[in-house]
């Protein structure tokens, strides 16, 4: 035998093996679907014979996470989105209303004829989830504290919607996405920063809030001291001591903003210049879109990391 043919045999014998290892290994790597998980009420679920077909969803994030899914279908009754609340029979999003940001409405929900409602705890006082309680119906508790949880969150909802592999596909996606974004922005000088929600009085967000976190993967600090408080108000005081490097807010807010810090031009954000207009809408939505937005807001803070002080 020739030594060309002989490499060819050898090639050929060694491709076979190749072929045959990823075959019996190709089960091991087959993606495992959710069956049992526990929620963010430690609630234990494992996905019914019989999924639901009904859902109340009691936060706008979580309608795009369905959405997002492609099983929009199954929504019979959301919380109202509009900035004006109150007056309105469907959302924004197409919807029939059953509850307020801070108030259900148990007859239009048991009007809606739910057989699950998921909701968000942090958005839903607990009086109000106690009554939800009342109806009888499976309640889904979706309230993620780090930015990692965001992902997984997706895959409960593939799992009781019949859309597992797409959420799986999705949620891993949107993992990875979220590893690099970490890792492109990890290098540089940090900054300390004031994420603005409200000017008078001027709340704002705890560090342990996934904005916060947000933040804090793209190089900016939060100047807010631990607190149990989602959402504290901050003396004008506190901010002066503290003397952010940036301070973001939403575009409805930048001109009083700008009016009312003009004169503290001590604080560096203020002085500098570095009141910066961030997608508020976005960022402070629990879910997917926070996600999504991250790369962004990153890229609109590098440039006051990498400027000179």
């Amino acid at each position: 035998m020739s030594q060309s043919l002989w490499l060819r045999s050898v090639i050929a014998l060694l491709a076979l093996l190749s072929t045959a290892s990823q075959a019996q290994q190709s089960p091991a790597k087959a993606a495992v679907t959710l069956t049992t998980w526990t929620d963010d009420n430690r609630q234990a679920w494992q996905v019914p014979q019989t999924l639901p077909k009904r859902w109340v969803v009691l936060g706008p994030h979580l309608v795009d996470m369905l959405r997002d899914l492609q099983v929009q279908h199954v929504i019979v009754g959301v919380q109202d989105d509009h900035p004006s609340v109150g007056r309105w029979q469907k959302s924004l999003t197409g919807f029939p209303v059953v509850a307020q940001a801070s108030q259900i409405n148990e007859e239009q929900i048991r009007r809606a004829r739910p057989d699950l409602v998921v909701y968000w705890p942090s958005g839903l006082a607990g009086n109000q989830q106690a009554r939800l309680r009342q109806l009888g119906i499976p309640m889904l508790a979706i309230d993620p504290k780090k930015l990692e949880d965001l992902p997984a969150r997706l895959n409960w909802l593939g799992a009781l919607a019949g859309q597992s592999a797409r959420a799986a596909n999705q949620a891993n996606e949107l993992q990875k996405n979220l590893q690099e974004t970490r890792l492109r922005y990890a290098q540089g000088p940090r900054l300390r920063g004031l994420y603005q929600v409200w000017l008078q009085p001027l709340y704002s967000l705890a560090p342990q809030h996934v904005v916060s976190q947000a933040m804090a993967v793209c190089g900016v600090d939060s100047i807010v001291p631990k607190t149990s408080v989602p959402a504290p108000i901050l003396q004008l005081e506190f901010v002066l001591k503290a003397r952010p490097d940036v301070i973001l807010l939403s575009q409805d807010q930048l001109l009083p903003s700008q009016k009312f810090w003009q004169r503290f031009q001590q604080i560096p954000a203020v002085k500098k210049q570095r009141l910066v207009v961030v997608n508020d809408r976005e960022l402070t939505r629990p879910g997917l879109s926070l996600l999504r937005e991250l790369p962004t807001l990153c890229d609109q803070l590098l440039p006051f990391r990498t400027l000179p002080n």
